[in-house]
């Protein structure tokens, strides 16, 4: 009996902990992104976008702590080009799944950078008057480095945090040769998080 008594205990001990160091919840932002091109003959530019998703983070310890994401984001550019001035847009579609590691240097600001890797669910353009399915040119995945900075809002919404972060293509995104040249993502994102965890712990 003594036995079975120590062991719940320390079963509940480690749920409780566990529980502490768990959080999970939604994230929804908004981006600006470019796709840069190597041929000469292009120039890209920044539009708009956003991402929507859910998110967990395990606290490692007070300072540290590992953030796994999976969201929807909807990426692309603008594009002209400059021979001929026809101008164009692609619109491009992710199932992006960032593993990062933040570290807080001070209450509430932290930054935070890791491998992210992106699932290709969609890839069209309009340029001149066509308008077309491109996403048979273009790798299923897509691996970048995010790096950023974020903030816990926790004296102003309890559960609320913050972020800023930049991701880049690591290689070129183009599986074939495209007109221009050897493609790669870059992503600007500001982006909210709500820890819906707390809402269903004591």
């Amino acid at each position: 009996m003594k036995k079975l008594v120590i062991t719940l205990v320390t079963l509940l001990a480690a749920y409780n902990f566990s529980q502490a160091q768990l959080s999970y919840g939604a994230r929804a932002g908004l981006n600006v992104s470019k796709i840069s091109f190597t041929e000469d003959d292009f120039k890209t530019k920044f539009q708009p976008g956003f991402s929507i998703g859910l998110y967990g983070k395990y606290a490692l310890n007070k300072a540290m702590a590992v953030q796994v994401e999976t969201f929807f984001s909807r990426e692309g550019t603008k594009e002209q080009r400059i021979s001929s001035g026809t101008k164009g847009t692609i619109n491009k579609s992710y199932v992006q799944i960032p593993v990062l590691f933040q570290y807080k240097f001070v209450k509430g600001l932290y930054a935070e950078a890791g491998p992210q890797f992106g699932i290709l669910v969609a890839s069209k353009e309009k340029y001149g008057n066509g308008n077309n399915n491109i996403k048979p040119y273009y790798k299923p995945l897509d691996i970048r480095i995010p790096i950023g900075v974020g903030y816990d809002l926790n004296d102003v919404v309890k559960g609320l945090s913050v972020d800023l972060r930049y991701s880049f293509s690591l290689s070129k995104i183009n599986k074939i040769a495209v007109g221009g040249g050897n493609l790669k993502n870059q992503v600007i994102g500001l982006s909210a998080f709500y820890n819906i965890g707390q809402l269903f712990s004591k």
